[in-house]
Protein backbone atom coordinates (compact mmCIF):
# COMPACT_ATOMS: atom_id res chain seq x y z
CA UNK A 1 0.00 0.00 0.00
CA UNK A 2 0.87 3.88 -0.68
CA UNK A 3 -0.66 6.33 1.49
CA UNK A 4 -0.57 10.04 1.84
CA UNK A 5 -1.26 11.49 5.06
CA UNK A 6 -1.30 15.10 5.51
CA UNK A 7 -2.83 18.08 7.52
CA UNK A 8 -4.32 20.74 5.37
CA UNK A 9 -6.39 24.39 6.53
CA UNK A 10 -7.63 26.44 4.04
CA UNK A 11 -6.40 23.62 1.46
CA UNK A 12 -3.14 24.18 1.78
CA UNK A 13 -0.72 21.95 3.21
CA UNK A 14 0.60 22.78 6.82
CA UNK A 15 4.32 23.26 7.86
CA UNK A 16 5.65 26.87 7.22
CA UNK A 17 8.71 26.66 6.56
CA UNK A 18 9.16 22.76 7.12
CA UNK A 19 7.33 23.63 10.64
CA UNK A 20 4.99 20.33 11.50
CA UNK A 21 2.21 21.58 14.21
CA UNK A 22 2.56 18.99 16.41
CA UNK A 23 0.18 21.06 18.96
CA UNK A 24 -2.57 19.37 17.21
CA UNK A 25 -2.98 16.53 19.27
CA UNK A 26 -5.29 15.02 17.59
CA UNK A 27 -2.86 15.20 14.40
CA UNK A 28 0.00 13.96 16.23
CA UNK A 29 -2.27 10.40 17.41
CA UNK A 30 -3.95 10.15 14.16
CA UNK A 31 -0.07 10.23 12.85
CA UNK A 32 1.43 8.04 15.15
CA UNK A 33 -1.93 5.11 14.98
CA UNK A 34 -1.73 4.95 11.12
CA UNK A 35 1.87 5.28 10.01
CA UNK A 36 3.01 2.55 13.40
CA UNK A 37 5.35 -0.07 11.96
CA UNK A 38 5.87 1.11 8.48
CA UNK A 39 7.93 3.04 5.99
CA UNK A 40 8.09 6.43 6.24
CA UNK A 41 8.64 8.96 3.44
CA UNK A 42 8.89 12.34 3.70
CA UNK A 43 11.26 15.52 1.91
CA UNK A 44 14.59 16.92 4.16
CA UNK A 45 12.98 19.42 5.42
CA UNK A 46 9.88 17.71 7.31
CA UNK A 47 12.71 15.35 8.72
CA UNK A 48 14.61 18.50 9.83
CA UNK A 49 11.57 19.43 11.52
CA UNK A 50 11.12 16.29 13.37
CA UNK A 51 15.12 15.90 13.91
CA UNK A 52 15.56 12.38 13.95
CA UNK A 53 13.81 9.29 13.10
CA UNK A 54 10.25 7.84 14.45
CA UNK A 55 10.35 5.01 16.73
CA UNK A 56 9.30 1.72 15.33
CA UNK A 57 9.13 2.45 11.87
CA UNK A 58 11.96 3.12 9.19
CA UNK A 59 12.31 6.44 7.65
CA UNK A 60 13.68 7.13 4.06
CA UNK A 61 13.92 11.52 3.26
CA UNK A 62 13.93 11.75 -0.04
CA UNK A 63 16.68 14.95 -0.70
CA UNK A 64 19.23 15.53 -3.55
CA UNK A 65 21.52 17.93 -1.63
CA UNK A 66 21.73 16.43 2.06
CA UNK A 67 22.31 12.56 3.47
CA UNK A 68 20.62 11.49 6.42
CA UNK A 69 22.71 8.60 8.56
CA UNK A 70 20.98 7.02 11.48
CA UNK A 71 19.26 3.89 12.50
CA UNK A 72 16.41 3.23 11.15
CA UNK A 73 17.16 5.91 8.41
CA UNK A 74 18.44 6.67 4.73
CA UNK A 75 18.45 8.73 2.47
CA UNK A 76 17.29 8.72 -1.31
CA UNK A 77 17.17 10.93 -4.17
CA UNK A 78 13.70 10.70 -5.70
CA UNK A 79 10.36 8.99 -4.56
CA UNK A 80 10.79 6.11 -6.78
CA UNK A 81 14.06 5.00 -5.45
CA UNK A 82 12.62 5.29 -1.71
CA UNK A 83 10.18 3.20 -3.07
CA UNK A 84 12.37 0.31 -4.58
CA UNK A 85 13.97 0.79 -0.81
CA UNK A 86 10.98 0.03 0.98
CA UNK A 87 10.58 -2.53 -1.51
CA UNK A 88 7.00 -4.08 -1.11
CA UNK A 89 5.98 -2.58 2.17
CA UNK A 90 3.63 -0.23 3.37
CA UNK A 91 4.61 3.56 2.58
CA UNK A 92 3.37 6.46 3.99
CA UNK A 93 4.21 9.83 2.32
CA UNK A 94 4.19 12.56 5.17
CA UNK A 95 5.80 15.78 4.64
CA UNK A 96 7.23 17.38 0.98
CA UNK A 97 5.29 19.49 -1.83
CA UNK A 98 6.85 17.57 -4.51
CA UNK A 99 6.46 14.25 -2.63
CA UNK A 100 2.99 14.74 -2.36
CA UNK A 101 2.45 16.26 -6.12
CA UNK A 102 4.56 12.81 -7.43
CA UNK A 103 2.41 10.35 -4.73
CA UNK A 104 -0.76 11.36 -5.60
CA UNK A 105 -0.69 9.13 -8.47
CA UNK A 106 0.53 6.23 -6.90
CA UNK A 107 -1.50 6.20 -3.32
CA UNK A 108 -3.97 3.82 -2.53
CA UNK A 109 -5.04 6.23 0.09
CA UNK A 110 -5.20 9.72 1.07
CA UNK A 111 -5.40 10.46 4.76
CA UNK A 112 -6.00 14.26 5.16
CA UNK A 113 -7.04 16.08 8.40
CA UNK A 114 -8.93 19.22 7.50
CA UNK A 115 -8.27 21.91 10.29
CA UNK A 116 -11.54 23.92 10.79
CA UNK A 117 -8.99 27.49 11.35
CA UNK A 118 -6.27 30.12 9.61
CA UNK A 119 -2.74 28.16 9.52
CA UNK A 120 -0.03 29.03 8.37
CA UNK A 121 1.09 26.64 5.00
CA UNK A 122 3.85 25.61 2.39
CA UNK A 123 1.58 25.28 -1.19
CA UNK A 124 -1.60 24.02 -1.75
CA UNK A 125 -2.73 20.44 -1.68
CA UNK A 126 -2.14 19.06 -5.30
CA UNK A 127 -5.40 19.42 -6.85
CA UNK A 128 -7.01 15.38 -7.03
CA UNK A 129 -10.23 14.16 -8.83
CA UNK A 130 -11.96 12.68 -5.64
CA UNK A 131 -14.80 10.59 -7.43
CA UNK A 132 -12.06 8.19 -8.20
CA UNK A 133 -12.12 7.95 -4.00
CA UNK A 134 -14.48 5.65 -1.68
CA UNK A 135 -14.78 8.96 1.08
CA UNK A 136 -15.07 8.58 5.28
CA UNK A 137 -14.59 11.45 7.43
CA UNK A 138 -15.05 12.12 10.98
CA UNK A 139 -14.78 15.29 13.07
CA UNK A 140 -13.04 16.08 16.03
CA UNK A 141 -14.07 19.14 17.89
CA UNK A 142 -12.45 18.26 21.26
CA UNK A 143 -9.35 20.02 20.45
CA UNK A 144 -8.61 23.41 20.58
CA UNK A 145 -8.94 23.39 16.75
CA UNK A 146 -11.25 21.78 15.64
CA UNK A 147 -10.62 19.64 12.44
CA UNK A 148 -12.13 16.88 10.28
CA UNK A 149 -10.34 13.13 9.72
CA UNK A 150 -10.73 12.29 5.77
CA UNK A 151 -9.70 9.31 4.32
CA UNK A 152 -9.70 8.62 0.67
CA UNK A 153 -9.36 5.26 -0.57
CA UNK A 154 -8.87 4.81 -4.04
CA UNK A 155 -11.80 3.22 -5.87
CA UNK A 156 -10.49 -0.19 -7.83
CA UNK A 157 -11.92 -0.94 -10.88
CA UNK A 158 -13.26 -4.39 -10.89
CA UNK A 159 -11.66 -7.68 -12.59
CA UNK A 160 -14.10 -7.26 -15.61
CA UNK A 161 -13.66 -3.28 -15.99
CA UNK A 162 -9.93 -3.75 -15.89
CA UNK A 163 -9.92 -6.59 -18.72
CA UNK A 164 -12.39 -4.00 -20.67
CA UNK A 165 -9.36 -1.10 -19.90
CA UNK A 166 -6.99 -3.42 -21.61
CA UNK A 167 -8.60 -4.19 -24.18
CA UNK A 168 -9.69 -0.82 -25.10
CA UNK A 169 -6.01 0.70 -24.97
CA UNK A 170 -4.48 -3.01 -27.23
CA UNK A 171 -6.95 -1.50 -29.74
CA UNK A 172 -5.98 2.38 -29.54
CA UNK A 173 -2.22 1.41 -29.34
CA UNK A 174 -1.58 -1.95 -31.01
CA UNK A 175 2.14 -2.77 -30.86
CA UNK A 176 4.34 -0.55 -30.35
CA UNK A 177 8.15 -1.58 -29.89
CA UNK A 178 10.50 0.31 -27.46
CA UNK A 179 11.07 0.30 -24.19
CA UNK A 180 11.05 4.10 -23.00
CA UNK A 181 7.18 4.20 -21.79
CA UNK A 182 7.74 1.35 -20.04
CA UNK A 183 10.87 2.46 -18.36
CA UNK A 184 9.37 5.46 -17.37
CA UNK A 185 6.22 4.01 -15.38
CA UNK A 186 8.43 1.27 -13.71
CA UNK A 187 10.76 4.30 -12.74
CA UNK A 188 7.83 5.93 -11.11
CA UNK A 189 6.95 2.82 -8.82
CA UNK A 190 10.37 2.32 -7.62
CA UNK A 191 11.82 -0.21 -10.41
CA UNK A 192 9.41 -3.51 -9.36
CA UNK A 193 11.37 -5.44 -12.15
CA UNK A 194 15.26 -4.58 -10.39
CA UNK A 195 13.80 -6.76 -6.95
CA UNK A 196 14.27 -10.71 -8.02
CA UNK A 197 16.62 -12.13 -10.45
CA UNK A 198 15.37 -13.47 -13.55
CA UNK A 199 15.34 -16.71 -16.29
CA UNK A 200 14.14 -14.76 -19.59
CA UNK A 201 13.65 -16.61 -22.02
CA UNK A 202 12.93 -15.54 -26.54
CA UNK A 203 12.50 -17.36 -29.44
CA UNK A 204 9.99 -18.25 -32.08
CA UNK A 205 8.63 -21.50 -30.86
CA UNK A 206 8.93 -23.49 -27.46
CA UNK A 207 9.25 -20.34 -25.26
CA UNK A 208 5.95 -21.18 -23.06
CA UNK A 209 6.82 -25.13 -22.76
CA UNK A 210 10.80 -24.61 -21.79
CA UNK A 211 9.15 -21.59 -19.05
CA UNK A 212 7.31 -24.50 -17.65
CA UNK A 213 9.81 -26.84 -17.30
CA UNK A 214 12.03 -24.43 -15.58
CA UNK A 215 9.39 -23.00 -13.18
CA UNK A 216 8.23 -26.92 -12.30
CA UNK A 217 11.99 -27.98 -11.55
CA UNK A 218 12.51 -24.41 -9.61
CA UNK A 219 9.72 -24.97 -7.37
CA UNK A 220 10.71 -29.10 -6.92
CA UNK A 221 13.59 -27.56 -5.39
CA UNK A 222 11.58 -25.49 -3.25
CA UNK A 223 11.87 -21.68 -4.36
CA UNK A 224 8.61 -19.59 -4.41
CA UNK A 225 8.71 -19.18 -8.42
CA UNK A 226 7.11 -16.58 -10.44
CA UNK A 227 6.32 -16.76 -14.08
CA UNK A 228 4.75 -14.63 -16.93
CA UNK A 229 3.83 -16.02 -20.35
CA UNK A 230 1.55 -14.93 -23.26
CA UNK A 231 -0.32 -14.98 -25.10
CA UNK A 232 -2.96 -16.85 -22.48
CA UNK A 233 -5.05 -19.80 -24.05
CA UNK A 234 -7.45 -21.00 -21.66
CA UNK A 235 -8.00 -18.13 -18.89
CA UNK A 236 -6.55 -14.54 -19.09
CA UNK A 237 -5.15 -14.71 -15.81
CA UNK A 238 -3.06 -17.64 -16.43
CA UNK A 239 -0.15 -15.84 -18.28
CA UNK A 240 0.45 -14.23 -14.05
CA UNK A 241 1.45 -17.37 -11.83
CA UNK A 242 3.36 -17.65 -8.72
CA UNK A 243 4.07 -21.29 -7.52
CA UNK A 244 1.76 -22.43 -10.55
CA UNK A 245 -1.11 -20.18 -9.26
CA UNK A 246 -2.98 -17.60 -11.66
CA UNK A 247 -3.12 -13.85 -10.47
CA UNK A 248 -6.41 -13.51 -8.16
CA UNK A 249 -8.80 -11.41 -9.78
CA UNK A 250 -8.89 -8.92 -6.69
CA UNK A 251 -4.88 -8.18 -7.05
CA UNK A 252 -5.19 -7.89 -11.47
CA UNK A 253 -7.76 -5.26 -10.59
CA UNK A 254 -6.23 -3.52 -8.10
CA UNK A 255 -2.67 -3.29 -9.22
CA UNK A 256 -4.46 -2.53 -12.87
CA UNK A 257 -6.16 0.47 -10.96
CA UNK A 258 -3.02 2.06 -10.06
CA UNK A 259 -0.73 1.43 -13.56
CA UNK A 260 -3.99 3.14 -15.31
CA UNK A 261 -4.08 5.91 -12.55
CA UNK A 262 -0.40 5.76 -13.16
CA UNK A 263 -0.50 6.33 -17.12
CA UNK A 264 -2.82 9.11 -16.97
CA UNK A 265 -0.60 10.96 -14.53
CA UNK A 266 2.07 10.78 -17.78
CA UNK A 267 -0.15 12.00 -19.75
CA UNK A 268 -0.32 15.13 -18.21
CA UNK A 269 3.07 15.31 -17.70
CA UNK A 270 3.33 15.05 -21.79
CA UNK A 271 4.95 11.60 -21.32
CA UNK A 272 4.27 8.75 -23.97
CA UNK A 273 1.99 6.05 -22.30
CA UNK A 274 2.70 2.47 -22.53
CA UNK A 275 0.71 -0.18 -24.93
CA UNK A 276 -1.96 -2.66 -22.82
CA UNK A 277 0.96 -5.40 -23.47
CA UNK A 278 3.36 -2.79 -21.64
CA UNK A 279 0.67 -2.72 -18.67
CA UNK A 280 0.29 -6.50 -18.51
CA UNK A 281 4.56 -6.26 -18.26
CA UNK A 282 4.62 -3.82 -15.21
CA UNK A 283 1.62 -5.62 -13.66
CA UNK A 284 3.79 -8.54 -13.86
CA UNK A 285 6.69 -7.50 -12.04
CA UNK A 286 4.85 -5.20 -9.51
CA UNK A 287 3.02 -8.28 -8.18
CA UNK A 288 5.90 -10.57 -7.71
CA UNK A 289 7.97 -7.49 -6.16
CA UNK A 290 4.83 -7.76 -3.96
CA UNK A 291 4.43 -11.76 -3.08
CA UNK A 292 8.37 -12.02 -1.97
CA UNK A 293 9.21 -14.36 -4.74
CA UNK A 294 12.79 -15.92 -5.04
CA UNK A 295 13.10 -15.64 -8.65
CA UNK A 296 11.08 -15.22 -11.88
CA UNK A 297 10.79 -17.09 -15.49
CA UNK A 298 9.86 -14.66 -17.93
CA UNK A 299 8.45 -14.75 -21.75
CA UNK A 300 9.00 -12.51 -24.27
CA UNK A 301 6.05 -11.12 -25.82
CA UNK A 302 7.87 -11.02 -29.29
CA UNK A 303 11.04 -10.09 -30.31
CA UNK A 304 14.06 -9.61 -27.48
CA UNK A 305 15.80 -6.30 -27.82
CA UNK A 306 12.67 -4.14 -27.61
CA UNK A 307 10.12 -6.67 -26.35
CA UNK A 308 8.94 -4.86 -23.14
CA UNK A 309 10.33 -8.08 -20.74
CA UNK A 310 13.54 -6.61 -21.61
CA UNK A 311 13.26 -3.85 -19.53
CA UNK A 312 14.64 -6.43 -16.86
CA UNK A 313 18.40 -5.85 -15.96
CA UNK A 314 19.01 -8.55 -13.27
CA UNK A 315 18.76 -11.19 -15.91
CA UNK A 316 20.58 -14.48 -14.26
CA UNK A 317 20.42 -16.39 -17.40
CA UNK A 318 18.75 -16.07 -20.62
CA UNK A 319 17.77 -18.84 -22.65
CA UNK A 320 16.73 -18.92 -26.64
CA UNK A 321 14.42 -21.15 -27.82
CA UNK A 322 13.78 -22.11 -31.38
CA UNK A 323 14.18 -19.40 -33.62
CA UNK A 324 12.10 -19.34 -37.46
CA UNK A 325 10.83 -16.65 -39.46
CA UNK A 326 7.81 -14.64 -37.49
CA UNK A 327 7.03 -11.48 -37.04
CA UNK A 328 9.26 -10.17 -39.84
CA UNK A 329 7.51 -6.61 -40.24
CA UNK A 330 9.04 -5.69 -36.69
CA UNK A 331 12.15 -7.94 -36.21
CA UNK A 332 13.82 -8.09 -39.93
CA UNK A 333 13.13 -10.43 -42.92
CA UNK A 334 16.22 -12.47 -42.68
CA UNK A 335 16.52 -15.55 -40.11
CA UNK A 336 20.16 -13.52 -39.22
CA UNK A 337 18.27 -10.08 -38.27
CA UNK A 338 15.43 -12.00 -36.03
CA UNK A 339 18.24 -14.53 -34.14
CA UNK A 340 19.84 -10.37 -33.43
CA UNK A 341 16.63 -9.26 -32.09
CA UNK A 342 15.89 -12.43 -30.16
CA UNK A 343 19.31 -12.32 -28.91
CA UNK A 344 18.96 -8.79 -27.65
CA UNK A 345 18.10 -10.13 -24.27
CA UNK A 346 21.52 -11.20 -23.32
CA UNK A 347 22.92 -9.07 -21.00
CA UNK A 348 26.96 -8.43 -20.62
CA UNK A 349 28.69 -11.74 -19.13
CA UNK A 350 25.38 -13.50 -17.87
CA UNK A 351 25.23 -17.27 -18.99
CA UNK A 352 23.27 -18.13 -22.40
CA UNK A 353 21.97 -20.93 -23.39
CA UNK A 354 20.34 -21.70 -26.76
CA UNK A 355 19.09 -24.66 -28.11
CA UNK A 356 20.75 -25.96 -31.28
CA UNK A 357 19.66 -25.29 -34.46
CA UNK A 358 20.08 -23.47 -37.99
CA UNK A 359 23.59 -22.81 -38.52
CA UNK A 360 22.80 -19.00 -39.55
CA UNK A 361 21.03 -18.85 -36.06
CA UNK A 362 23.65 -20.77 -33.99
CA UNK A 363 26.37 -18.43 -35.61
CA UNK A 364 24.75 -15.11 -35.07
CA UNK A 365 24.19 -15.77 -30.97
CA UNK A 366 27.70 -16.81 -30.99
CA UNK A 367 29.16 -13.85 -32.78
CA UNK A 368 27.07 -11.68 -29.95
CA UNK A 369 28.01 -13.61 -26.67
CA UNK A 370 31.77 -13.10 -27.70
CA UNK A 371 31.06 -9.41 -28.46
CA UNK A 372 29.07 -9.56 -24.47
CA UNK A 373 31.27 -12.18 -22.55
CA UNK A 374 28.39 -14.13 -22.30
CA UNK A 375 29.17 -17.64 -21.38
CA UNK A 376 27.16 -19.93 -24.18
CA UNK A 377 25.62 -23.54 -23.91
CA UNK A 378 24.56 -25.08 -26.66
CA UNK A 379 22.09 -27.58 -26.49
CA UNK A 380 21.99 -30.49 -28.97
CA UNK A 381 18.68 -31.35 -30.22
CA UNK A 382 19.50 -33.96 -32.56
CA UNK A 383 21.25 -35.99 -29.39
CA UNK A 384 18.03 -36.27 -27.55
CA UNK A 385 16.93 -39.36 -28.12
CA UNK A 386 13.21 -40.38 -27.42
CA UNK A 387 12.69 -43.68 -26.12
CA UNK A 388 8.49 -43.58 -25.02
CA UNK A 389 5.80 -41.22 -26.23
CA UNK A 390 2.51 -41.17 -25.82
CA UNK A 391 -0.90 -38.93 -24.91
CA UNK A 392 0.49 -38.64 -21.39
CA UNK A 393 4.22 -37.36 -22.29
CA UNK A 394 7.40 -38.96 -23.04
CA UNK A 395 10.62 -40.73 -21.83
CA UNK A 396 13.98 -39.26 -23.47
CA UNK A 397 18.07 -39.74 -23.28
CA UNK A 398 20.43 -36.98 -23.89
CA UNK A 399 24.22 -36.32 -23.85
CA UNK A 400 23.92 -35.09 -20.06
CA UNK A 401 20.99 -37.31 -18.79
CA UNK A 402 19.59 -40.74 -19.44
CA UNK A 403 15.91 -41.81 -19.11
CA UNK A 404 13.93 -38.49 -18.80
CA UNK A 405 10.58 -38.62 -18.03
CA UNK A 406 8.10 -35.31 -18.80
CA UNK A 407 4.67 -34.93 -18.68
CA UNK A 408 4.12 -33.16 -21.41
CA UNK A 409 3.21 -34.95 -25.27
CA UNK A 410 5.02 -34.20 -28.24
CA UNK A 411 8.78 -34.99 -29.47
CA UNK A 412 9.26 -31.62 -29.88
CA UNK A 413 9.14 -31.54 -26.01
CA UNK A 414 12.88 -33.09 -25.71
CA UNK A 415 14.89 -30.46 -26.75
CA UNK A 416 12.41 -27.92 -25.07
CA UNK A 417 13.58 -30.38 -21.74
CA UNK A 418 17.20 -30.51 -22.77
CA UNK A 419 17.36 -26.87 -23.11
CA UNK A 420 15.07 -26.27 -20.01
CA UNK A 421 17.49 -28.36 -18.27
CA UNK A 422 20.65 -26.61 -19.12
CA UNK A 423 19.14 -23.47 -18.39
CA UNK A 424 18.46 -24.46 -14.52
CA UNK A 425 21.96 -25.50 -14.40
CA UNK A 426 23.53 -22.19 -15.00
CA UNK A 427 21.64 -20.99 -11.92
CA UNK A 428 24.32 -21.36 -9.27
CA UNK A 429 22.68 -19.11 -7.23
CA UNK A 430 19.41 -21.34 -7.00
CA UNK A 431 21.20 -25.11 -6.85
CA UNK A 432 18.29 -27.60 -7.89
CA UNK A 433 19.40 -31.37 -7.40
CA UNK A 434 18.63 -33.84 -10.29
CA UNK A 435 16.24 -35.50 -8.34
CA UNK A 436 14.26 -31.87 -8.04
CA UNK A 437 14.97 -31.66 -11.74
CA UNK A 438 13.15 -35.27 -12.25
CA UNK A 439 10.51 -34.53 -10.55
CA UNK A 440 9.49 -30.87 -11.88
CA UNK A 441 9.89 -32.63 -15.45
CA UNK A 442 7.04 -35.40 -14.14
CA UNK A 443 4.93 -32.82 -12.91
CA UNK A 444 4.80 -30.24 -15.48
CA UNK A 445 1.59 -28.94 -17.21
CA UNK A 446 1.17 -26.37 -20.10
CA UNK A 447 -2.08 -25.83 -21.52
CA UNK A 448 -2.71 -25.82 -25.71
CA UNK A 449 0.37 -27.37 -26.85
CA UNK A 450 0.34 -31.07 -28.27
CA UNK A 451 -2.56 -31.52 -26.07
CA UNK A 452 -5.07 -33.76 -25.98
CA UNK A 453 -9.28 -33.50 -25.64
CA UNK A 454 -11.54 -35.83 -25.41
CA UNK A 455 -10.93 -39.67 -26.65
CA UNK A 456 -13.68 -40.54 -29.10
CA UNK A 457 -12.52 -39.33 -31.53
CA UNK A 458 -9.32 -38.07 -29.97
CA UNK A 459 -8.80 -34.28 -30.86
CA UNK A 460 -4.89 -33.14 -30.29
CA UNK A 461 -4.45 -29.04 -29.97
CA UNK A 462 -1.58 -27.18 -30.78
CA UNK A 463 -0.74 -23.38 -30.92
CA UNK A 464 1.14 -24.48 -34.27
CA UNK A 465 0.96 -20.77 -35.87
CA UNK A 466 4.16 -20.32 -38.04
CA UNK A 467 6.14 -22.44 -40.26
CA UNK A 468 8.61 -23.50 -37.62
CA UNK A 469 5.96 -24.81 -35.62
CA UNK A 470 4.06 -26.39 -38.20
CA UNK A 471 6.93 -28.79 -38.70
CA UNK A 472 6.64 -29.87 -35.45
CA UNK A 473 3.31 -30.37 -35.08
CA UNK A 474 3.40 -32.53 -38.69
CA UNK A 475 6.06 -34.49 -37.05
CA UNK A 476 3.85 -35.55 -34.18
CA UNK A 477 0.91 -36.05 -36.57
CA UNK A 478 2.92 -38.47 -38.26
CA UNK A 479 4.28 -39.94 -35.29
CA UNK A 480 0.66 -40.76 -33.91
CA UNK A 481 -1.23 -41.07 -37.13
CA UNK A 482 1.28 -42.30 -39.54
CA UNK A 483 -1.25 -42.82 -42.23
CA UNK A 484 -2.44 -38.90 -42.58
CA UNK A 485 -6.09 -38.84 -42.87
CA UNK A 486 -6.62 -36.93 -39.96
CA UNK A 487 -9.68 -34.11 -40.14
CA UNK A 488 -8.38 -30.43 -39.15
CA UNK A 489 -9.76 -27.46 -37.75
CA UNK A 490 -7.50 -24.28 -38.38
CA UNK A 491 -7.25 -20.98 -37.23
CA UNK A 492 -4.84 -18.12 -37.96
CA UNK A 493 -3.93 -14.69 -38.07
CA UNK A 494 -3.75 -12.70 -40.91
CA UNK A 495 0.04 -11.44 -40.33
CA UNK A 496 1.27 -14.32 -40.02
CA UNK A 497 2.83 -16.49 -42.85
CA UNK A 498 -0.72 -19.23 -43.39
CA UNK A 499 0.19 -20.13 -46.52
CA UNK A 500 3.56 -21.97 -45.38
CA UNK A 501 1.64 -23.73 -42.41
CA UNK A 502 -0.96 -24.64 -44.83
CA UNK A 503 1.40 -26.82 -47.25
CA UNK A 504 2.83 -28.57 -44.02
CA UNK A 505 -0.10 -29.38 -42.66
CA UNK A 506 -3.13 -29.76 -45.28
CA UNK A 507 -2.11 -32.65 -47.18
CA UNK A 508 -2.37 -34.76 -43.76
CA UNK A 509 -5.66 -34.11 -43.80
CA UNK A 510 -8.95 -35.80 -45.16
CA UNK A 511 -11.07 -32.63 -44.54
CA UNK A 512 -10.08 -29.41 -43.27
CA UNK A 513 -12.87 -26.86 -41.28
CA UNK A 514 -11.81 -23.47 -41.10
CA UNK A 515 -12.58 -20.25 -38.29
CA UNK A 516 -12.25 -17.14 -37.64
CA UNK A 517 -10.16 -16.69 -34.62
CA UNK A 518 -11.65 -14.05 -31.73
CA UNK A 519 -8.71 -11.53 -32.52
CA UNK A 520 -8.98 -8.27 -34.52
CA UNK A 521 -5.71 -9.65 -36.89
CA UNK A 522 -7.61 -12.52 -37.48
CA UNK A 523 -7.51 -14.00 -41.33
CA UNK A 524 -11.22 -14.82 -42.22
CA UNK A 525 -12.45 -18.85 -41.91
CA UNK A 526 -13.43 -18.11 -45.98
CA UNK A 527 -9.65 -16.56 -46.71
CA UNK A 528 -7.83 -19.18 -45.46
CA UNK A 529 -10.69 -22.11 -46.73
CA UNK A 530 -9.75 -20.50 -50.15
CA UNK A 531 -5.54 -21.02 -48.96
CA UNK A 532 -6.26 -24.21 -47.83
CA UNK A 533 -7.90 -25.77 -51.19
CA UNK A 534 -4.62 -25.58 -53.38
CA UNK A 535 -3.08 -28.33 -50.23
CA UNK A 536 -6.67 -30.23 -49.63
CA UNK A 537 -9.70 -31.22 -51.88
CA UNK A 538 -12.12 -31.05 -49.11
CA UNK A 539 -12.31 -27.37 -47.19
CA UNK A 540 -15.12 -25.62 -45.83
CA UNK A 541 -15.72 -22.47 -43.24
CA UNK A 542 -17.59 -22.68 -40.65
CA UNK A 543 -19.24 -20.09 -39.28
CA UNK A 544 -18.34 -20.29 -35.15
CA UNK A 545 -15.93 -22.48 -33.12
CA UNK A 546 -19.19 -24.72 -31.89
CA UNK A 547 -20.40 -25.27 -35.71
CA UNK A 548 -16.47 -26.38 -37.03
CA UNK A 549 -16.45 -29.12 -33.97
CA UNK A 550 -19.59 -30.46 -34.83
CA UNK A 551 -18.73 -30.78 -38.80
CA UNK A 552 -14.99 -31.99 -37.72
CA UNK A 553 -16.39 -34.47 -35.73
CA UNK A 554 -19.15 -35.76 -38.50
CA UNK A 555 -16.23 -35.97 -40.71
CA UNK A 556 -13.85 -37.78 -38.48
CA UNK A 557 -16.67 -40.36 -37.47
CA UNK A 558 -15.96 -42.67 -34.45
CA UNK A 559 -12.35 -44.27 -36.03
CA UNK A 560 -11.24 -40.76 -36.94
CA UNK A 561 -9.10 -38.21 -35.41
CA UNK A 562 -9.15 -34.00 -35.27
CA UNK A 563 -5.93 -31.89 -35.35
CA UNK A 564 -7.08 -28.18 -34.08
CA UNK A 565 -4.06 -25.72 -34.94
CA UNK A 566 -3.11 -22.15 -35.49
CA UNK A 567 -3.56 -19.37 -33.30
CA UNK A 568 -3.72 -20.16 -29.50
CA UNK A 569 -6.51 -16.90 -29.57
CA UNK A 570 -9.47 -19.63 -30.29
CA UNK A 571 -8.25 -23.12 -28.78
CA UNK A 572 -10.25 -21.93 -25.62
CA UNK A 573 -13.32 -21.53 -27.56
CA UNK A 574 -12.94 -25.15 -29.02
CA UNK A 575 -12.23 -26.55 -25.22
CA UNK A 576 -15.51 -24.95 -24.34
CA UNK A 577 -17.28 -26.09 -27.20
CA UNK A 578 -15.69 -29.86 -26.46
CA UNK A 579 -16.44 -30.10 -22.63
CA UNK A 580 -19.99 -28.49 -23.53
CA UNK A 581 -20.30 -31.74 -25.94
CA UNK A 582 -19.47 -33.89 -22.76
Amino acid sequence: MIAVIAACAQNRVIGKDGRIPWDIPADKRRFRDLTMGHVLVMGRRTYEEIGRPLPGRETIVVSRTARFDAPHCTTASSLPQALALAGGRDVFICGGARLYREALPLADVLYLTELHAPFDGDTLFPPFDPSAFDVTERTDAADAIPCTFVTYRRRALSYAQAREALAQLAAQKGIVPGLGPLRALLARLGNPQDRLPVVHIAGTNGKGSTLAMIAAMLRAAGYRVASFSSPAVFHARECWQIDGDMIPETDYAAWMTRLLALCAAMRADGQTTPTAFELETALAFCWFAQNDCDIAVIECGMGGCDDATNVVRTTAVSVLTSIGMDHTRFLGDTIEQIARAKAGICKPGVPVVLQGQDARVERTVAALCRESGCPLTVVRPERCTVTRADAHGIVFDSETDAQVAVSLPGLVQARNAATAIAAVRCLTAFPVSDEAMRRGLRAVRWEGRMQLLGARPPILIDGAHNPDAAARLREEVLRRWPDGGVVEIAGVLADKEFAEVGRLMAPLARHIVTVTPDNPRALPAQQLAACLRQFCGSVEAADSVPQALRHARAAAGKDGAIVAFGSLSWLRALRQAVEEEL
